[in-house]
């Protein structure tokens, strides 16, 4: 995997290891990335919404007999109600902070 913050401009001389740094500016390259907040909330929230369809379609076959694990129906409903429950909690935490920014002063 490559680095994503490469500097360019600097010229290394010597077999010791001297480096010469040019007087110039340096230009840094960030490789972009498309990992947004909105994309990574997103996803989050797709992950939850997924979780939750998972242990409906579990409970929904074990009531109609076509699965007889209990246990597998029991995991997916936990793994759904944790997950619900740490979006909420994310949730209550931004608009904490935006109820504190919106107080402070300028």
């Amino acid at each position: 995997m490559a680095n994503p913050l490469q500097i360019s401009g600097i010229p290394v001389s010597g077999t010791g290891g001297d480096v010469e740094l040019d007087s110039r500016h340096y230009k840094i390259q960030v490789d972009k990335t498309d990992n947004a907040f909105s994309d990574m909330l997103s996803d989050a929230i797709n992950g939850v919404d997924n979780a939750m369809k998972t242990a409906e379609q579990g409970v929904e076959n074990y009531v109609a007999g076509k699965s007889d694990n209990v246990a597998d129906v029991m995991i997916n409903m936990q793994r759904a109600q944790l997950s619900f429950q740490l979006m909420v909690e994310v949730r209550n935490k931004a608009i904490e902070a935006y109820s504190e920014l919106s107080r402070m002063q300028i």
